[in-house]
């Protein structure tokens, strides 16, 4: 636990690096947003191609299946768990604040921290719960902001680097594919530099929190503890009463416990609904996770 602690120390320290960053002007939002694309189109697919490493016959292979069932009946649950907690919130909130919910940043946020905190199988079952997460966002993403799905967008699915990386660490590990040792340093060691990027690009974000605005707005706090308390905190009373322990459902709950997602701003920018509260509960949202993920890392180890 001590160790797992010092991990968890060392990514928010390097939180305090690209605050410190965004601050004194060294990182700006050009430098932010070309580390963000190099982060989802370059690190993250190599970092969850070296992770799965492990021999396609092992059971590893068919815990695969199950994460992603795993992951699938959660995003089916998910929506309908937290409606109830919105119904008093007046509607254009309601929509963006359900998003923020259902959608937590399991990528940018969620990969580096599980590889951090539990390891490299864990990346695995991630990676696939981040499939499940864009199959998800493409269709009831884009309903709860508008009344139709972008099947358009949705068909960019196929193109998505993370469900690539995810195709090809499955073709490699259950076909036993032996990379040239040069070709699989290299992957594992630039994979390696997802973590330091996405928390330096979170304390950057950070950074820009109008703290005055946020702390005015009591919907903020609400929907924060849902999403940072509430949603793990059930999925591990569900892992209780269904005595699974599995490394795969604790890699979920750590996942749940994670902030909104960016994407709940970008759609909300992309569907002109409540830009700046959507702006808000990500960043508010992100910074309480300073707090609360530790206290879940402490729950389920």
């Amino acid at each position: 636990m001590s160790e797992v602690f010092n991990q968890i120390l060392s990514l928010f320290l390097i939180i305090s690096v690209g605050f410190y960053g965004r601050k004194r002007k060294i990182i700006d939002a050009n430098l932010t947003n070309g580390l963000s694309r190099m982060l989802l189109e370059i690190t993250t697919p190599l970092l969850i191609i070296s992770s799965f490493n492990f021999d396609g016959s092992s059971d590893l292979a068919g815990n695969t299946i199950k994460a992603f069932l795993y992951g699938m009946i959660i995003f089916i649950i998910t929506p309908l768990m937290v409606k109830p907690f919105l119904v008093k919130i007046e509607r254009g909130k309601r929509k963006v604040l359900q998003f923020a919910l259902v959608f937590s940043n399991c990528g940018f946020m969620g990969l580096p921290l599980t590889a951090a905190v539990l390891g490299e199988e864990a990346v695995i079952y991630a990676s696939i719960f981040n499939m499940c997460f864009n199959i998800f966002i493409w269709t009831y993403g884009v309903r709860l902001f508008s009344d139709t799905t972008d099947f358009k967008d949705f068909k960019k699915l196929l193109g998505n680097p993370g469900i690539i990386s995810v195709l090809i660490g499955l073709l490699i590990s259950l076909f036993s594919i032996q990379l040239p040792s040069t070709l699989n340093e290299t992957i594992v060691i630039v994979g390696r530099l997802t973590t330091p990027i996405s928390m330096i690009i979170i304390g950057s974000l950070l950074a820009t929190i109008d703290f005055k605005a946020v702390f005015r707005d009591k919907s903020i706090y609400y929907a924060s503890f849902i999403k940072l308390i509430l949603i793990p905190t059930v999925l591990y009373w569900i892992s209780l009463l269904l005595s699974d322990n599995s490394l795969l459902m604790k890699t979920y709950i750590l996942i749940q416990a994670m902030p909104a997602g960016a994407t709940t701003s970008l759609f909300a920018e992309r569907f002109n609904r409540e830009k700046e509260y959507s702006a808000l509960i990500v960043s508010f949202s992100t910074l309480l996770s300073i707090i609360t993920i530790p206290i879940i890392v402490t729950l389920i180890l």
